[in-house]
C-alpha cells in the first residue's frame, strides 16, 4: 500500500521549530509503544540526541516524512568510514498513528539508493525492542537477527551505596580523568580499550574501533566538540605502569541527570582480579561526590555477557529491557521490497 507520505533530507540544525516540536511528539508517541518501560523524555533530550547522536560514525544522516505537512517518521543513517566501510546503521521510527501505511518502507526506497552510490553492501538496525513490532517488522523486511543486547540501569538515589565499596585489586592504582588521557598512559591506554573486541556482538556486522593514541585523541576531541563530558577511570598495573583496565562515561548536555556508561574493557593477562568491578565502582562514587543529585546511570551490555551483567548486577543495576539487532544485505533486501 502506497504511504501517500513526502520522504525528505533534512538537517536537525537547520530543520524549523514546528518540525522539531512535531517530531518530539512523535519520539514520545513512539516510546509509549516501543519502551513503554522507560521514563518519559524532555524535549531538550530529545531534540539534542537528534541534533549530536551518540555515534562513532564519520557521516550521520536524516530524513524526515510528512503527512499533511506534519513530520510522522524519522530516519537516521549512520556510515562508519573506518572498521566497517560498508556498513550502514539506520534507525527509523514511525509515529504509532502512522504505522502499518508503507512509510517504513518508503524510507527503504529512499535509503537503497543512497547506500548503494556510498558503497555500502550491509544495513544494520541496532536498538530494536526485543520481541517489539519493530523486530518483527525487520524480520518481515529480510532482515535476519544478529544480536541482543540488554540494558541496565542504575536508579542512583534508590542505590545502596554499600554496593559501590569495592575493595582495589592487590598490585593496581586508580588513575581517573575528564576529557583528556595523560600523555604518559594514552599507549597503553589505547591498548586497554581495545581489549572491548573480546566483548561478544553475536553475528552482527558492526566491528568495534581499533583503538590508537591518535584515534583516542580524535575522538576526545569529538565529544568536546559535542559538549560532552567523558570520565575515565583505568586501573594501572603498579609493576609495569600500564594500563590493565578502563571505564568510561559520558554526561550529555541534553540529557540531565543521566549518565551513560560505555565501554569497560580489561586486558586478558589481568582478568579475574575484579578490576572491572572495581573501577565501575569508583567511578559511580566519583560522579556521586560530584553530582550527588544525579539520578540514574544507564548502559547496554551483550545478552552473551553473562560476566558484565553479573558485575552490573552487583553494584545496583537492573535489566530495564532487551534489544536486538538487525541485519541484512543491501541487494537482498532491495529485492524484497514490495513493488
Amino acid at each position: 500500500m502506497a504511504s501517500q507520505a513526502d520522504i525528505r533530507p533534512c538537517n536537525p540544525d537547520q530543520t524549523d521549530e514546528a518540525a522539531l516540536a512535531e517530531y518530539h511528539k512523535l519520539a514520545v508517541a513512539s516510546a509509549k509503544i516501543d519502551r513503554p518501560h522507560e521514563p518519559a523524555t524532555s524535549y531538550e533530550a530529545v531534540i539534542g540526541r537528534l541534533r549530536r547522536p551518540s555515534t562513532d560514525a564519520d557521516a550521520v544522516r536524516h530524513w524526515f516524512a510528512y503527512q499533511a505537512g506534519k513530520v510522522v517518521g524519522h530516519m537516521m543513517v549512520n556510515l562508519p568510514m573506518l572498521e566497517t566501510h560498508d556498513v550502514a546503521s539506520v534507525e527509523i521510527t514511525v509515529h504509532p498513528d502512522s504505522r502499518r501505511q508503507g512509510i517504513g518502507i518508503d524510507f527503504l526506497r529512499t535509503l537503497f539508493p543512497v547506500l548503494r552510490a556510498e558503497g555500502r553492501t550491509t544495513v544494520e538496525g541496532w536498538w530494536i525492542t526485543g520481541g517489539g513490532v519493530g523486530e518483527r517488522w525487520a524480520v518481515a523486511r529480510g532482515f535476519r537477527l544478529t544480536h541482543a543486547t540488554v540494558s541496565q540501569r542504575l536508579a542512583l538515589q534508590d542505590a545502596d551505596p554499600a554496593a559501590w565499596a569495592v575493595e582495589p585489586p592487590a598490585g593496581y592504582r586508580v588513575v581517573r580523568w575528564i576529557g583528556q588521557a595523560p600523555d604518559d598512559l594514552i599507549i597503553s591506554y589505547a591498548d586497554a580499550r581495545g581489549a572491548i573486541h573480546d566483548a561478544p556482538l553475536g553475528q552482527a556486522a558492526y566491528e568495534s574501533p581499533e583503538w590508537t593514541p591518535e584515534r583516542v585523541r580524535v575522538a576526545e576531541r569529538a565529544l568536546r566538540d559535542r559538549g560532552v563530558e567523558q570520565r575515565v577511570v583505568v586501573a594501572v598495573h603498579e609493576a609495569s605502569g600500564a594500563v590493565a583496565g578502563t571505564t568510561e562515561v559520558e554526561l550529555l548536555p541534553h540529557t540531565k541527570g543521566v549518565v551513560h556508561q560505555r565501554d569497560t574493557s580489561v586486558l586478558p593477562a589481568h582478568r579475574g582480579h575484579g578490576i572491572g568491578a572495581y573501577i565501575k565502582a569508583h567511578m559511580i562514587n566519583w560522579l556521586m561526590a560530584d553530582y550527588p543529585d544525579l539520578t540514574r546511570i544507564q548502559t547496554t551490555t551483550g545478552a552473551e555477557n553473562v560476566h558484565m551483567i553479573r558485575v552490573n548486577r552487583a553494584l545496583g543495576f537492573v535489566i530495564a529491557r532487551s534489544w536486538v539487532v538487525a541485519t541484512g544485505e543491501l541487494a537482498a533486501l532491495e529485492a524484497q521490497l514490495p513493488s
